[in-house]
């Protein structure tokens, strides 16, 4: 009896150093993924704000003070900024208004904490691999994906951060639920907040439980897709800024054919397959075109590889479940934004694909795992490989980070992949202009017009530009146009008031700031402008009541306090 009590006792123990041991191999290889992430994404620190950063973070009123949180969580994302927009994600927006309030407007500060949340996010795809495969074929995979130049179209500008936090609360979601079903819940609700394919939670909960080869009952899945249910009620309800499911302003063969989006989407998987296996032309604003017919060769090869994708996933499923349910991560993945159920104005954008490769990881690590088993001379093949592919993903990804060093490399670069995009030559002009080569950007601004003249925002910022060289005239000219493309774009409108004002036209002065202030009501300089044009009428008491009006809207504005 006690020989027996005595060898389960050394089972035990022989069990809990094994238990140990693989352990401190997961904490040790989670710390080298993390340090990896950091050393590939260090040069993000020294990227300026680019792309989108300008509106979610740098002219975003509602990052400055508390005052605003409840407007910064139940607004849209740039509405601080006085734009409208589809786009809901305010937990994103929480992790600006800190960064805001420990970093000012320093650049590095804002791309720090986006590469700290990126190998936190690095280290969760890990766990989630680990339960799946061995440790280092886990390993190898979660960096094939965190380390590769895709990444650092989400990494390398800061309001990118939104696709790494959604994959951060993703996996430790997963990772908690069958331990820690209420965090599990939290995290769901974090990664919905913070980009809104969030909303597939329940479906990668049902197909990650499918992978473990241990189903929970649905009982269990339940409450996450009733999250997922209530989240989309509110967005077509009380959250609803502009039009949830349509970002179109009128009907076009996109919105008005459904083969035409579900012919265009199978193009779009296979090129988001090929920037995963051959990164070679990476850049952030992609044309695509419209395919109106299954005959066209692009669309029916595409269908081809989808189907072959996803019949190999079928014959996988026995022997290699993982691999299989990685497949259909990949196509599930990519549905928020496939125009086939909410209409996107856009067709392809490289980050897009980012999420859908966690399922691509899934496939390489079964791949891995099964390599490795064999030993020899394959599982030395199979090392060499993923070890060089991680070194060379690294490498290209530390060279994509650079061409977000600034908005004239990474305007440049777009340019050079898309030579007729109006929006680009808009925003290359922009950065012309700010480095005072203002001939060049007006020679921009003038040809973004010509090739589509449907942006307010080009009339302004070439107006701009004649206003630097002295010809308010012409700038005037080119404001008007803008105001009367669009009434409501304020920053036309404060330009047109001070102008009027300089020209000692006090009353047209006024009605031009009333109108941005009407237009939106966080612009400091809309209050000042239009105090000033009422004192030039002779207006004191106006005056005075306009600038009650500033400090009830900005309590904090100090060029406001004045009497």
């Amino acid at each position: 009896m006690g020989r027996a009590v005595r060898c389960g006792h050394r089972g035990l123990h022989l069990s809990d150093t094994h238990t140990t041991s693989h352990a401190e191999t997961i904490r040790r290889l989670s710390g080298l993924i993390a340090l990896a992430a950091l050393l590939v994404f260090a040069n993000c620190l020294l990227n300026a704000f680019v792309w989108d950063d300008e509106q979610f973070i740098v002219k975003n009123a509602f990052l400055g003070s508390p005052r605003f949180l409840l407007k910064l969580l139940t607004e849209n994302v740039v509405s601080g900024a006085g734009l409208v927009s589809n786009l809901y994600r305010p937990f994103q927006s929480l992790t600006h208004f800190f960064d805001v309030q420990l970093w000012g407007s320093r650049a590095w500060g804002h791309h720090l904490t986006t590469v700290l949340l990126h190998a936190a996010a690095s280290v969760a795809v890990f766990r989630l691999l680990a339960r799946l495969f061995a440790p280092w074929p886990a390993a190898l995979a979660a960096l094939l994906f965190s380390l590769h130049p895709l990444q650092s179209e989400a990494v390398a500008y800061t309001c990118g951060r939104g696709d790494t936090l959604a994959i951060l609360f993703l996996c430790l979601g997963l990772l908690a639920f069958r331990a820690r079903r209420g965090l599990s819940l939290a995290c769901a609700a974090l990664s919905v907040a913070s980009k809104e394919h969030g909303v597939l939670f329940p479906a990668f909960l049902f197909l990650y439980d499918r992978a473990l080869g241990r189903p929970a009952p649905f009982r269990r899945h339940l409450p996450f897709w009733l999250l997922s249910a209530g989240y989309i009620a509110a967005r077509l309800t009380v959250l609803n800024f502009k039009d949830t499911l349509n970002f179109y302003g009128q009907p076009n063969l996109l919105t008005e054919h459904v083969s035409v989006r579900l012919y265009t989407y199978l193009t779009t998987l296979a090129k988001g397959l090929l920037l995963w296996v051959w990164p070679a032309d990476l850049h952030h604003e992609r044309s695509w075109p419209v395919f109106t017919s299954l005959a066209i060769p692009q669309v029916w090869l595409s269908l081809l590889l989808v189907a072959a994708l996803l019949g190999w996933s079928l014959r996988l499923r026995a022997r290699s479940r993982p691999a299989a349910i990685g497949l259909w991560w990949f196509v599930i993945a990519t549905l928020p934004t496939s125009n086939l159920i909410v209409l996107i104005n856009a067709v392809f954008y490289d980050h897009w694909f980012i999420l859908p490769g966690l399922g691509l990881a899934m496939a390489a690590g079964q791949a891995l795992e099964r390599a490795f088993a064999r030993g020899g001379r394959v599982r030395g093949a199979a090392a060499a490989f993923s070890v060089g592919a991680v070194v060379a993903c690294a490498m290209l990804t530390v060279r994509a980070n650079g061409v977000w060093r600034d908005p004239i490399s990474l305007y440049t670069h777009i340019l050079f992949w898309e030579p007729r995009s109006a929006k680009i030559h808009n925003n290359l002009a922009m950065a012309y202009n700010e480095a005072g080569r203002e001939q060049e950007a007006i020679a921009l601004y003038q040809r973004a017009i010509a090739l589509s003249d449907a942006y307010p925002q080009t009339h302004h910022n070439l107006a701009n530009a004649y206003l630097r060289r002295g010809d308010e005239d012409r700038a005037l000219e080119e404001f008007g146009r803008a105001v009367a493309m669009d009434p409501h774009f304020h920053h036309s409108w404060l330009q047109i008031g001070a102008i009027r004002l300089k020209a000692g036209q006090p009353a047209a002065s006024a009605e031009a700031f009333a109108r941005a202030v009407h237009a939106y009501p966080y612009a400091a300089e809309a209050y000042l402008g239009l105090a000033e044009a009422y004192r030039a009428q002779g207006k004191p008491d106006a005056a005075r009541t306009v600038l009650a009006w500033g400090r009830a809207a900005l309590p904090d504005h100090p060029a406001l306090q004045a009497p």
